[in-house]
């Protein structure tokens, strides 16, 4: 006995709502063809303000008198809703009794969490807020609109996953007191960015300083742990299907077709355009060049900050790469990415880490804590920006792929300067050099600086018809002078003239 298409039924789950408990196992009530609301309620006016995700879970059946086998099953949508404003997609979770609350985790979880963010959070974030305030260096890029970033803290084991809707951001001057009497001025960027949805727990954030935020001590000398702030990247849990008209018209013996976009609307989602005035369209970040042709030694005193913490500071600003510090017996030398590394003697640490820019040195001995001197060899140095060089590669359906590799022989770039940016499922990626050569963030790479070559292999595949844009400073050594020992100044007078 053939299996018509009669035969072919789909059967509703055990509960046909948006209530956590909504699918269940299969039943054997047929949805009738053609029925108004037959798994869907109406759209409410609220729902079609503010946006909504409807999940309905149903089972493909044959119903006939026989065991004969259906061969070649398969579902498709034939018939798009008329409504601009809503999208339909089908996707399978490979169970027979999971219910909404499975389908939705599923469905969150297309995003998971990646490297750690260019921001951390200033100040306790309070249940209910529907904005959260960071702050971040003024060279790091901004968080965009649409980003999704996962809060995390390791003492109340709390997360949450936030999108960003809305940035403003200005710079601030801050005032950090490193010891009895002693205060240091740092300006830095302060980001006020709206999300999505209300926080449903309390995320704890720090004060500022010079070398990141840092949480308050209370009189027994302990802290809570600080939240930590992580990007996200695209992971491929699901497999979603839907249809699209097509934008030309399909010829028989045709491999190929067009249609108007290989994207459809997971969860309700707008954009948002946001002005941008006085901003530098070329790479911003500082680099620091030498300020004097010879090495300073100093003498350093540490004060205790919080737990195994203490904090000296150098002078000045250093070099990467000449920085050699003497505590406790023990030899440390920079790495030019911002840590210092045990190169002989004792070692009573377990991390050292230095702010090239404003001299700041901070250490983690495995014990206690120190407050005593030390010695500090370095080359003193200043941040500049300079000048620089930016360009694009065309993504096109011949090279799109997740390697590629430049040749920058003509422009070496300087270290720590090389960003390169890519666009993949509409959102900015970038990786960039920390200054020792290995490109890291949304992907990774190697960079030469005696050939100027480099290669990177990105997280995910560029968008077709983008660009791949890469800024960097050029080993230009020649732009700088350098300019020491005494200099004539001429005699001061004043002038005052009276009508």
């Amino acid at each position: 006995m053939p299996i018509n298409n009669d035969d072919v039924k789909l059967f509703e789950s055990q509960r046909l709502s948006d209530e956590q408990d909504g699918g269940g196992r299969a039943t054997g009530t047929v949805v009738i063809d053609g029925n108004v609301n037959n798994l869907f309620q109406d759209i409410s006016r609220i729902d079609r303000t503010i946006g909504d995700v409807a999940l309905r879970k149903a089972y493909i059946g044959i119903s006939t008198n026989n065991n004969d086998a259906y061969l070649g099953s398969h579902i498709i949508l034939t018939d798009a809703p008329d409504d601009q404003n809503v999208s339909v997609l089908l996707f399978n979770t490979d169970s027979q009794t999971d219910e909404r609350n499975t389908a939705r985790d599923r469905i969150e979880a297309y995003v998971v969490p990646g490297t750690s963010a260019s921001f951390e959070l200033l100040g306790d974030q309070l249940v209910g807020q529907r904005s959260i305030v960071g702050i971040q260096r003024e060279e790091k890029a901004l968080p965009e609109i649409g980003e999704v970033y996962r809060l995390y803290n390791s003492d109340s084991k709390k997360e949450q996953y936030v999108r960003i809707t809305k940035v403003e951001h200005r710079i601030e001057t801050f005032t950090y007191a490193y010891s009895a009497g002693s205060y240091i001025d740092f300006e830095r960027r302060r980001l006020d960015m709206e999300i999505s949805a209300a926080l449903i727990d309390r995320f704890a954030g720090g004060t500022a300083t010079p070398a990141g935020t840092v949480m308050p001590v209370d009189g027994q000398g302990a802290s809570e742990a600080k939240t930590s702030v992580q990007s996200t990247q695209i992971a491929d849990t699901s497999r979603y299907y839907g249809i699209q008209p097509t934008k030309a018209a399909i010829k028989q013996g045709d491999l190929t077709l067009k249609v108007n976009s290989v994207y459809s609307p997971l969860v309700p989602s707008a954009r948002v355009e946001s002005p941008v005035v006085d901003q530098y369209g070329g790479y911003t970040a500082k680099r620091m060049v030498a300020t004097s042709a010879a090495q300073r030694n100093v003498s350093l005193s540490f004060v205790h900050l919080s737990g195994n913490q203490s904090r000296a500071f150098l002078q000045t600003g250093a070099l990467p790469g000449t920085v050699t510090l003497s505590l406790e017996g023990g030899t440390f030398e920079d790495d030019k990415t911002g840590q210092l590394v045990h190169k002989s003697g004792s070692n009573n640490y377990s991390n050292l880490t230095i702010d090239y820019e404003s001299g700041e040195l901070n250490v983690w001995r495995n014990s206690s804590y120190y407050t005593s001197t030390a010695t500090a060899l370095y080359q003193p140095a200043t941040g500049i920006t300079g000048a620089a060089i930016s360009g694009t590669l065309d993504i096109t359906a011949q090279n799109r792929g997740f390697n590629y590799t430049f040749n920058f022989a003509e422009a070496k770039p300087k270290p720590g300067t090389l960003v390169v940016s890519y666009i993949s499922l509409g959102k900015w990626q970038d990786l960039s050099d920390p200054g020792n050569g290995l490109l890291d963030g949304s992907g990774s790479g190697t960079m030469d600086f005696s050939t100027g070559s480099v290669a990177v292999t990105l997280d995910g595949l560029p968008d077709p018809d983008s660009k791949l844009v890469f800024s960097y400073i050029a080993q230009a050594d020649d732009e700088i002078t350098l300019r020491t020992g005494s200099v004539a100044v001429d005699k001061f007078s004043f002038r005052h003239t009276t009508a």
